[in-house]
């Protein structure tokens, strides 16, 4: 990523930024991908009751997600120990 236009620290810090930019859309496209997932698993009544998930939907749905997440998470912080 050379270009005559900066110099090298700033080559350094837009390197940094899009990195951690790159990283957060990877992170929601995960999200995202796990959503969709645990809606398969959670969501049963939604078609048939106008539309809304009752309590115990919206709670699996949650706690599928964020289970998804922290072993993300998990990975990822391991992942990043071992280097």
């Amino acid at each position: 990523m050379s270009s005559p236009d900066f110099d090298q620290k700033t080559q350094e810090e837009l390197k940094k930024f899009l990195d951690a930019e790159n990283a957060k859309a990877q992170m929601q496209s995960t999200i995202h991908e796990f959503t969709g997932r645990c809606w398969d698993k959670c969501i049963k009544s939604a078609t048939s009751n106008n539309n809304k998930i009752d309590s115990t939907e919206k709670a699996c749905l949650e706690n599928c997600v964020n289970r998804f997440v922290d072993t993300s998470m998990f990975i990822v912080k391991r992942l990043q120990n071992r280097n």
